[in-house]
């Protein structure tokens, strides 16, 4: 009963959109521009709404403190 319950207001929950904006988080590697990295993300996504939310992570590589020659 109590399962049954449960079920039936986690369906209602889900099926509320309750205002939320839908957010897309995107990866900007190294070499890229904002853009290009919109750019990619879309052509893999499909289009990113007018009123969605962004993010947007920079992929910083820490340079090698020693050269490759070094490295035992």
């Amino acid at each position: 009963m109590v399962a049954r319950s449960l079920a039936r207001r986690m369906k209602e929950l889900e099926r509320q959109t309750c205002g939320a904006k839908k957010w897309h988080v995107i990866i900007r590697r190294a070499g890229q521009t904002e853009e290009e990295a919109v750019a990619a993300y879309e052509a893999d996504h499909g289009p990113i709404g007018p009123d969605d939310g962004s993010m947007l992570w920079v992929i910083v590589r820490k340079p090698n403190p020693r050269p490759a020659a070094c490295v035992a």
